[in-house]
């Protein structure tokens, strides 16, 4: 295994760690789950490892926090921030100039997920949590950005 793989491996473990953190303690409690901080994560491996590593972090870290909290929720939560984050690595990457900033349409991808699930889970409800959840992630890319930009993107790997 090259350094450069092991290097991203270490990185996306760190990663996960910092995300299961932020998502299972550092969270605002609302009547059906809580809003949190993970997505700050989430985004933060997109924008630092390649694609199918930033997705892998996402989702395990995420979904790990659920099976500390909300376990119903894990398989949904891992597969939503795993493809929110492979989506937004990706079209980071490929966009140059203005259009880069089009990867926030990724953001999309984590209250649509939950919404369909809860749709199927507690029907006519599941609306309720949408605004939360698209504010909860939008957020999350944004603070991302501002520390990768923060950092100048040093940490890269």
């Amino acid at each position: 295994m090259s350094d450069r793989n092991i290097r991203r491996l270490a990185t996306g473990g760190v990663l996960a760690g910092a995300i299961f953190l932020l998502t299972a303690f550092v969270r605002v409690p609302l009547a059906a789950g809580y809003l949190n901080f993970g997505d700050v994560g989430v985004f933060l491996a997109a924008l630092l490892l390649p694609a199918g590593y930033a997705a892998l972090a996402a989702g395990v870290g995420s979904a790990l926090a659920d099976l500390y909290g909300f376990p119903l929720y894990a398989p949904v939560t891992l597969a939503v921030k795993g493809i929110a984050a492979l989506v937004f690595a990706l079209l980071w990457r490929r966009l140059k100039g203005p259009l880069r900033y089009l990867a926030f349409l990724s953001v999309l991808i984590v209250p649509l997920g939950y919404f369909l699930f809860e749709i199927v889970v507690y029907a006519e409800f599941a609306w309720a949590d949408l605004p939360l959840n698209l504010l909860q992630s939008a957020v999350g890319a944004a603070l991302a950005l501002l520390l990768d930009r923060a950092t100048k993107g040093r940490f890269s790997v």
